[in-house]
């Protein structure tokens, strides 16, 4: 039997999910059936008569069909799965998110003050948040590690463990991904409210590991495959014309996720047929020819997709509260789907944009385009050195890009 208290910061919490729901920025879909949610398992409590905390694990089970709070298999199922994390959030006392991730680690509890400090540090460094949650989610690693071996205090750690935990890395990661994670943890043991703690010296094991730096998954997709994928996507809608500009892009032109993310109105030279930009790595400056393929493709999107915002980024979000795309989106799901529409193979191989821009590299390096040329190709230097070569020949380019079928064949 519920009490009235347990009943009273229930409702509240109901109250207070509402009113957030009705006053967001989200499609008027997604709120009724957020609200529909909210709506079945208020029905499911008052039959079951059982806490609310327990009502909802088991209500997301149900609705949901896998375990509580676990990352649902569609997205129609990951819509309705987000208003119950935030009530789950709001009966917690703690402020709902606006975005809910899956697949997360978990940090054991004995390590959260450590993952704290280590954060705090960082943030006194002035690491970007891309960096921080990286480097959070590789000391991850090591605690859970620590915590299934019984070994709950930094104090603790011995030689010996790391070694076991170094070795335990073989065979789940690759050689880069085991390196990665190894330099996180030098980084970690050098903060200085952890370094204070230890009883050994880590870094002489750690400095004393190497890798192999191109171990990597394949990414690499012959021209054909390409046009295949290019070929499944539906331009008819918002959503398909946002995707084929972004792979266009990609293979065409090897840029990389972020440098099309944060695309800006002002890159695009219309009167001179270029796109002029900096790169969001490199920070250099490049120069790209905008292919007849390209602009038609830009005007299709800018005309019937973007938002009529003041933001100058290319790519706004159409969904939703119109708004660029955060750092942490790369669109692998959503170009993943043209994978496997087209039949391509996937398995063990990358399949997002990056994938596009590699293929874009080897295709050129298989038509023995010297790698110098390759690399100024791809953005890794100036246009100026190789012009002559590829940016006075809008044809050649073309065929070095994968031979995208063209924007108006289908």
């Amino acid at each position: 039997m519920v009490d009235s208290e347990t009943k009273r910061k229930y409702e509240e919490a109901r109250t207070k999910l509402r009113s957030q729901l009705l006053r967001s920025n989200l499609d008027q879909r997604i709120i009724d059936l957020s609200l529909k949610t909210i709506d079945e398992l208020d029905q499911f409590i008052n039959e079951t008569g059982k806490l609310p905390t327990e009502a909802l694990s088991q209500f997301y089970q149900k609705l949901i069909k896998v375990p509580p709070f676990k990352r649902p298999e569609t997205q129609h199922l990951r819509m309705k799965a987000r208003p119950l994390h935030m009530m789950r959030d709001l009966l917690d006392g703690k402020p709902t998110k606006r975005r809910y991730k899956y697949n997360q680690l978990l940090c054991p509890e004995c390590f959260s003050r450590e993952l704290d400090q280590y954060c705090a540090w960082m943030s006194s460094c002035q690491n970007s948040e891309a960096t921080i949650n990286t480097r959070l989610g590789r000391v991850k690693i090591l605690f859970l590690f620590l915590s299934d071996n019984k070994c709950q205090w930094i104090e603790n750690i011995s030689i010996e463990l790391l070694v076991i935990f170094i070795s335990s890395l073989s065979g789940k990661y690759s050689s880069q991904g085991k390196a990665n994670i190894l330099y996180t943890l030098k980084h970690f043991f050098s903060c200085p409210n952890i370094i204070d703690r230890l009883s050994i010296d880590p870094m002489p094991l750690l400095k004393g590991l190497h890798s192999c730096k191109h171990e990597r998954l394949c990414s690499r997709y012959t021209a054909a495959e390409i046009q295949r994928v290019m070929s499944s996507v539906d331009r008819s809608t918002k959503s398909g014309k946002t995707i084929y500009l972004m792979m266009l892009m990609a293979c065409v032109y090897g840029l990389r996720v972020s440098d099309i993310r944060e695309l800006q109105l002002s890159s695009l030279n219309w009167k001179n047929a270029r796109i002029e930009l900096f790169q969001c790595k490199t920070k250099r400056y490049i120069e790209l020819p905008m292919t007849p393929d390209v602009r038609l493709a830009l005007l299709d999107y800018l005309k019937y997709v973007r938002p009529d915002v003041k933001d100058t980024h290319v790519f706004i979000k159409f969904k939703g509260t119109p708004e660029p795309y955060s750092v942490n989106s790369h669109f692998a799901d959503k170009i993943s789907v043209f994978f496997k529409r087209a039949g391509i193979k996937i398995e063990g191989k990358h399949h997002g944009l990056h994938a596009l821009r590699h293929s874009l590299a080897s295709e050129l390096s298989e038509q023995d385009v010297p790698v110098h040329e390759i690399a100024v190709i791809l953005g890794h230097t100036s246009v100026a050195a190789t012009k002559s070569y590829i940016w006075s020949d809008i044809a050649h380019l073309k065929i070095a890009a994968l031979e995208v079928p063209s924007y108006d064949q289908q």
